[in-house]
């Protein structure tokens, strides 16, 4: 969590400027998330959240509905990741293998290679408010 806040402090330092951090609004569980995938794989925010819309659509087909739900409780904005990877046309319908996953990044402009990268940060973020069991489901994704 230290880790989650250093990240999220140095990201408005450097977009807003020390003099007006004051007056920055609360940043939300999608914001911090977002930013956090852009900042740690140099992608734009656009891409971090189809990205991590793409990884939650693949994680609702592999996991039990209860599960799910319980997932939507460590990251409230869940239904907002979804809704954005499908309005950015990366998800178009279940993703229900790697091949899927890959090809939802690949409609983004984003390689193979970052699947594994970015689901093991959302997989830290989800860990640090759904605990380990969050972070292990989303550990197992990958493998």
């Amino acid at each position: 969590m230290k880790y989650l806040s250093f990240v999220t402090t140095t990201l408005f330092v450097s977009a807003f400027g020390l003099s007006s951090c004051a007056s920055l609004p609360a940043m939300t569980p999608q914001d911090a998330l977002t930013s956090l995938v852009a900042l740690q794989h140099g992608i734009g925010p656009s891409q971090g959240k189809a990205a991590v819309g793409s990884i939650l659509n693949y994680a609702k087909g592999k996991m039990p509905a209860a599960d799910f739900s319980s997932l939507s409780n460590s990251l409230p904005v869940l239904d907002t990741y979804l809704k954005e990877a499908t309005d950015v046309k990366a998800v178009t319908g279940p993703i229900d293998d790697q091949a899927g996953l890959e090809s939802a990044f690949a409609k983004v402009a984003l390689g193979p290679k970052m699947v594994p990268r970015i689901t093991k940060t959302m997989s830290d973020f989800v860990g640090t408010s759904g605990g380990e069991a969050a972070r292990n489901f989303f550990a197992s994704l990958m493998k």
